[in-house]
């Protein structure tokens, strides 16, 4: 009777101990829960975890903190609950989209490609599961299968056809499938018209229609005010004088060999400059470049061949300006390989050779070696192109003349952004330290550049351009008095151009 008591006691005073825990466990889970109702994420994050003190194999508790820490976007952390959550119970709902969406936000591709897979087996009719698995399948770069997933969520979920149309069309584009894409583009532009994936799904359809034109062509006129006006190439003289121009620009080109994988053309190119006080700075630069592009792979990684060759003829003097200036001849062969969906390497080598006419010191052979990183960001609507270049010129020597040897190291930063409202902005900027190490006066050029072009389609074909850049010359020598290649100069200027 007595050993009874004592078990009724113990097992009084258990279940007392149980209902204060669970009590204390559902209070703070309920607290978590009505944190994560409000959307107060990093409120619930505490409570959350209070309660798993009070009972680590709660299904619910952790679900709701992997989903809030998914929410605040702090994926790895996530992914520990989550995982958790599936182990405690497979069949909780909507567990593989919330881990595959932890594994995609991580990079983890393969696995949030599993998790996408099950999601959809888990509800075929999830629009958001096959956007999903078709956004994962576009960064393993599987189009094919991104595609057949893009076009399965835009019918069944209304909320995301403007993202599956502009991702399916992305993925026929990289497969060179331009037709196809045009029309996903077509749709995206409609559905997106003032938003930014609107915009960016027109700057691919000028791409497409730019890439399956065989003639086309680009007119341009306008004018520059020139704070201090630069007879170029190469700064041979500066007057420190501010003029106005009037420019002119005239390019047409004709692609004999159109292929979606292989390019072969060949364009003409006239830049005309016209000043108002000075004639002898006018400028006439033709141009014709013979070039070709081809599209392959290497074990699966797209890469992009190029090879161009460029015939530079420059006048200087008068109106129309008539005197030879310089000619000279360049052979660029590229490489750039697709290292994700938007990272891409570029590297290149130039080699031209420079004929001056009344400078025959300056003739000469000079070897450019580029690297650039190119990221396409924000679907598109952001470009960046950092990367490094260096020159060797190898210059003639002549008796009595300087000589004009140099190395000139550079780094760049080329950026395009689409703007609201339809505006494009075009940003370069460079700096470069130019020594001519056989100099007499060793002479060192640092010059730095800044170059910003907003662009505006006015009408169908028609484009504002307005344009400002900023050159400093920062050169040193042990020439005597003021130096005379330093200068500072501000360009201002507005074109319209018809390009077609």
């Amino acid at each position: 009777m007595g050993g009874y008591r004592w078990f009724s006691l113990i097992f009084l005073l258990v279940y007392a101990i149980s209902h204060a825990a669970l009590a204390q466990f559902e209070f703070k889970l309920n607290k978590g829960l009505a944190a994560y109702l409000k959307k107060d994420y990093e409120g619930a994050i505490k409570p959350l975890e209070d309660a798993l003190v009070e009972n680590p194999q709660s299904v619910t508790a952790n679900h709701l903190l992997g989903l809030c820490l998914l929410r605040l976007n702090r994926y790895g952390e996530s992914i520990k609950y989550l995982e958790k959550t599936k182990r405690l119970n497979p069949n909780t709902k909507g567990i593989h989209l919330d881990l595959g969406i932890a594994y995609l936000a991580t990079g983890n591709l393969n696995q949030a490609l599993s998790e996408f897979k099950e999601a959809i087996s888990e509800n075929p009719k999830s629009g958001i599961a096959y956007y999903n698995l078709g956004y994962t399948q576009f960064r393993l770069k599987n189009y094919k299968e991104a595609i057949s997933a893009f076009d399965k969520a835009s019918t069944l979920d209304p909320d995301l056809t403007l993202q599956s149309h502009f991702y399916a069309g992305l993925s026929r584009y990289r497969l060179a499938d331009y037709s196809e894409a045009k029309v996903d583009f077509e749709l995206a532009r409609r559905l997106g018209a003032r938003a930014d994936t609107g915009v960016a799904a027109q700057e691919y359809l000028d791409a497409i229609s730019r890439l399956g034109k065989r003639y086309y062509g680009t007119v341009s006129s306008g004018v520059q005010y020139d704070t201090n006006v630069v007879l170029e190439p190469d700064e041979v003289e500066i007057t420190n004088q501010k003029d106005v121009r009037g420019i002119f620009f005239l390019n047409l080109g004709y692609k004999p060999i159109l292929k979606p994988d292989l390019i072969i053309g060949g364009d003409y190119t006239a830049y005309l400059s016209f000043h108002r006080d000075l004639d002898t700075f006018n400028i006439q630069n033709h141009r014709i470049n013979l070039y070709g592009k081809k599209k392959t792979s290497l074990s699966g990684v797209p890469l992009d061949l190029s090879l161009n060759y460029i015939y530079d003829l420059v006048l200087i003097n008068g109106s129309p300006a008539h005197d030879l200036f310089s000619q000279s001849h360049s052979v660029i062969p590229a490489l750039s390989v697709e290292i994700t969906n938007y990272t891409s390497t570029e590297f290149s080598y130039e080699f031209r050779y420079d004929n001056f006419k009344d400078f025959p010191e300056r003739d000469a052979a000079n070897n450019n070696f580029t690297i650039a990183q190119l990221f396409n960001l924000y679907n598109g609507r952001l470009s960046l192109r950092p990367g490094f270049n260096i020159a060797i010129n190898s210059a003639r020597d002549i008796s009595g003349r300087r000589n004009f040897d140099y190395i000139a190291p550079e780094v760049f930063l080329d950026a395009i952004a689409l703007l609201p409202f339809g505006f494009t902005s075009l940003i370069n900027f460079y700096y470069f330290r130019q020594d001519y190490y056989h100099d007499p006066f060793n002479r060192v050029d640092n010059q730095i550049n800044i170059r910003v072009v907003v662009s505006k389609r006015l009408y169908k074909l028609l484009f504002l351009d307005l344009g400002y850049q900023h050159i400093t010359n920062l050169s040193s020598s042990d020439f005597p008095g003021p130096e005379p290649f330093k200068y500072s100069r501000s360009i201002f200027s507005a074109t319209l151009s018809a390009r077609f």
